[in-house]
């Protein structure tokens, strides 16, 4: 494979990530579904895509493994607010809803900005190690 290819699928791998998070209402592991089947499909034609494909697929891996948390801990905090304001002062528990809605938001700002780095650094032929990334994949 010509280096323009392999710069042209590492910015697919790394893109996916976002693509996946994005479309992620329909499956919460979309991102690293997107990332996951692209560099299956490229890991064994560079190493290059190997490298940038394990890391994508540990980032977005971790990424899905961040928002499970956020939504836990929100999801908890949600909770006991309305019991405590229905308790307390019995108005309408709705307000949780609210409160718990934009509850990814920072998890889906932060893939977004190390995938756009990612994109940046594959579009200049270099290989990209994210700071926040649990090296699962090997």
């Amino acid at each position: 494979m010509n280096q323009k290819d392999e710069k042209t699928w590492a910015i697919f791998i790394s893109l996916a990530g976002i693509i996946g998070m994005t479309i992620g209402l329909i499956s919460p592991v979309g991102n690293i579904i997107a990332v996951l089947v692209l560099w299956l499909i490229k890991r064994e034609q560079s190493t290059f895509l190997d490298t940038e494909g394990k890391e994508a697929l540990n980032f977005q891996i971790t990424m899905s493994i961040a928002a499970l948390i956020v939504n836990m801990i929100l999801f908890f905090i949600g909770t006991l607010w309305t019991l405590t304001t229905f308790w307390w002062m019995s108005s309408s528990p709705n307000f949780s809803f609210r409160f718990v809605s934009g509850r990814n938001g920072i998890v889906w700002l932060i893939n977004v900005i190390f995938s756009i780095i990612a994109t940046i650094k594959a579009s200049n032929g270099e290989v990209y190690r994210y700071p926040i990334n649990l090296r699962l994949v090997k």
